[in-house]
């Protein structure tokens, strides 16, 4: 199982960008979330996302989803939901360009699951990225805020 990407918007601009978590961050975080009648959207993380984008960033999610690679839900489980959760924030007036997800259990020990940088680099090879100005958004210090560190960049932790 490989990294996998749901690209939604394609551009050729050069870009600042946030990576932003999603659950816990954008949704709110279930067990192993996968059921649309699970989702909640915070609203707060909604007001911080038009923020940036307003100042002209992009919106990238990059997600942990080992409930796929532990048998939890399955692939197209995992999109419809992620396609979910795209569509609420596209309604609330964000427009996310791609999700970037790792599949894999931990104990498998591949290079994209967060915070290791595998993610963001899949997705600078998919989109042009001014690095120097983007930015981590994420509820959890330990994954997110390891990540921004790795990366050299900004951390914004949110909390519900």
């Amino acid at each position: 199982m490989e990294t996998v990407r749901i690209i939604y918007v394609r551009d050729n601009q050069t870009l600042k960008t946030v990576f932003v978590d999603r659950d816990g961050t954008i949704n709110r975080d279930c067990p192993y979330c996968h059921e649309l009648d699970d989702l909640q959207i915070y609203d707060d993380t909604v007001g911080i996302l038009k923020h940036y984008q307003g100042k002209g960033y992009r919106i990238i999610i990059v997600t942990n989803q080992s409930g796929i690679g532990r048998g939890y839900f399955s692939m197209e489980e995992f999109r419809r939901f992620n396609d979910g959760v795209v569509n609420r924030l596209l309604d609330l007036g964000v427009k996310v360009s791609a999700t970037y997800f790792c599949p894999h259990r931990p104990d498998e020990g591949c290079s994209c699951r967060k915070p290791g940088i595998g993610l963001i680099n899949e997705a600078l090879s998919d989109f042009r990225v001014d690095i120097g100005g983007s930015l981590v958004i994420g509820d959890r210090d330990d994954v997110d805020g390891q990540l921004a560190r790795n990366l050299g960049l900004p951390f914004r932790i949110v909390s519900h």
